[in-house]
């Protein structure tokens, strides 16, 4: 992977937070309005871009990073399916590190390849 396992989870980790925190707001806070609640929760410029670099990087061809950070449970767990064929196979993440490991496993073989452009 083009990534280091430390910087992916303290990056997923660092998101996570921000989001919880996000949560956390729009459930406790009376005043912020339905439009305030989805502006919080769609997050920053600079969230989404490092989440479309990390999805981007990692080979994340089914969305499972922003998945994992917005869909997570109380206890940071998230379950889901991916189609295999007339298979279904499924998958729970655990933590950041499980992510890590899942996108690891599933980017087996694709390699980015940059090239200079000869002129």
């Amino acid at each position: 992977m083009m990534i280091s396992k430390t910087t992916f989870v303290s990056m997923i980790t660092t998101m996570c937070i921000a989001i919880d925190e996000s949560r956390w707001m729009c459930e406790n806070c009376k005043r912020l309005t339905e439009n305030d609640k989805k502006e919080l929760m769609e997050g920053c410029d600079y969230q989404n871009d490092l989440i479309t670099m990390l999805t981007a990087i990692t080979f994340d061809r089914f969305g499972v990073i922003r998945d994992y950070l917005y869909k997570r449970d109380e206890n940071d767990e998230y379950f889901f399916g991916i189609p295999r064929g007339n298979k279904i196979e499924v998958y729970l993440l655990t933590s950041a590190e499980d992510l890590y490991e899942y996108l690891a496993e599933e980017s087996e073989g694709f390699r980015l390849i940059a090239m200079k452009a000869r002129s």
